[in-house]
């Protein structure tokens, strides 16, 4: 292994013997292992992966995917079923947080106690101790009993103790997934002068905006197995293929494809490189197959995090099965709680269209949107539609009775991507509040009174 190298994993697999019920576990032992009564789960199945000095290294994935697992092999907690490990170096994992803290002893007796556990000399932590209370801003309850702390508190004060405490790797499973907000930004300054000091940060967390933020390279696990290795927006977007399922449906060759009588588009049209677009396929389309789309930055770059207020260009593609009319393309932002925050369509937009797509014909659509929007986690959709070109022509002057009546829809897909939407952490200050900004202008006035 090369001195750059501090982890290595060659194919690791663990499984677990599950068992109907206790009596069949001692059956089985009774047998000598001639009789098995047990179910083998492999939680991790040839697993293989570097980690180099100084990275900053994420692992993702669904819940069950065996990402804690695998931690807990690489830290010594479970041993593999089958491979090896090697591992260069001082660890600290924080895995289960606050598991080893006594609950009678005080913030500042579990910092002491802890870290001699972790094998750090006796008066280690007294040097340290000052920056590891000012740190976790715990205040008074720093000197009160653990028992008397929130989970909040603990968390405060673990990453806090492992933050000061020298390392050459440090391992962090969902430690930082609670805690208010102005906490996790003190926490994430501080990996980041740990890896100044090329510290080695393995992450594992579902917060996918803080993984592109942060981390260079993600392995991506399902069921056991890595699916992906490679750069964290990739991983991201082939994580999130996987929680729409459509990670069984990709089919890479569309893109490939090449159009023989090329659309008309307009000078001014944003279209972003082939090479930026995640192909999708969903199998249940009647006229129209939504075969790629894209969320970019306005460098064209494919993107998932933006803050607020920043400009996002959402972009799909379909191809037609069946022909239509005037096609009309619809862009679906949704929430968390399935509350649809925007939707905006074509002829909303007032673009020009033509009178009839033939089925196999691809048609575009391209919108910019200025994220004016609470900080969260949204859920991206297209839907495509028709109508007569006599009607069309005259959408201004139909009623929205008549309108309902008359356009047609092809095809829905409310699920197809998501990206996240982040405050300006630099400052206090919010553009508005509650789910959208609404463009206007306000003024005051004081009126002084007459008595």
């Amino acid at each position: 292994m090369s001195d750059d190298i501090i982890l290595q994993v060659n194919n690791l697999s663990k499984c677990f013997k599950i068992y109907p019920n206790p009596w069949h576990r001692a059956r089985e032992w009774l047998s000598l292992g001639n009789n098995t009564y047990h179910q083998p789960f492999w939680s991790l199945k040839d697993v293989s992966f570097t980690v180099r000095k100084g990275d900053f290294f994420g692992i993702i994935g669904e819940n069950g995917a065996g990402k804690s697992t695998l931690l807990k092999i690489i830290t010594g907690v479970l041993k593999p079923t089958s491979g090896s490990y090697q591992l260069n170096g001082k660890v600290l994992s924080l895995l289960e947080l606050g598991t080893d803290f006594n609950p009678e002893l005080s913030g500042r007796g579990n910092a002491i106690y802890s870290a001699e556990l972790l094998g750090f000399p006796q008066g280690y932590v007294q040097e340290r101790i000052k920056e590891i209370e000012e740190f976790s801003e715990l205040g008074d309850f720093f000197d009160r009993p653990m028992k008397l702390y929130s989970s909040g508190m603990k968390t405060r004060l673990a990453f806090s103790l492992f933050a000061f405490l020298e390392c050459d790797v440090l391992i962090l499973d969902e430690v930082l997934a609670v805690g208010d907000i102005f906490f996790q930004q003190k926490c994430y300054a501080r990996l980041e002068e740990l890896i100044a000091k090329q510290i080695t940060i393995i992450l594992v967390t579902h917060q996918l905006a803080s993984v592109q933020q942060y981390c260079k390279e993600v392995i991506l696990l399902h069921h056991g197995e890595k699916i992906f290795q490679g750069e964290s927006m990739k991983g991201i977007i082939k994580f999130h293929q996987l929680k729409m399922g459509l990670v069984n449906h990709v089919s890479p060759a569309v893109l490939q494809e090449k159009l023989e009588v090329p659309l008309e588009i307009p000078n001014d049209f944003f279209w972003p490189a082939d090479e930026v677009f995640i192909p999708v396929s969903f199998p249940q389309a009647n006229y129209a197959q939504l075969i790629s789309y894209v969320i970019c930055n306005v460098k064209g770059e494919g993107c998932v995090n933006f803050l607020q207020g920043e400009q996002a260009y959402l972009c799909c593609e379909f191809q037609l099965k069946k022909s239509i009319a005037v096609p009309i393309v619809a862009v679906f932002i949704t929430n968390k709680f399935n509350v649809r925050v925007h939707v905006k369509t074509s002829f909303q937009h007032k673009v020009s269209v033509p009178n009839q797509v033939n089925e196999g014909d691809y048609v575009r659509f391209c919108r910019s949107i200025n994220l004016n929007i609470a900080p969260d986690e949204y859920v991206l959709g297209f839907g495509l539609a028709t109508m007569n070109p006599s009607d069309y022509a005259r959408l201004d002057e139909l009623p929205q009775a008549e309108f309902n009546s008359r356009i047609q829809i092809c095809d829905l897909y409310e699920k197809v991507g998501v990206f996240y939407v982040t405050s300006h952490y630099s400052n206090n200050h919010h553009s508005h509040f509650g789910l959208c900004n609404l463009p206007g202008k306000g003024q005051i006035q004081v009126i002084k009174s007459s008595k």
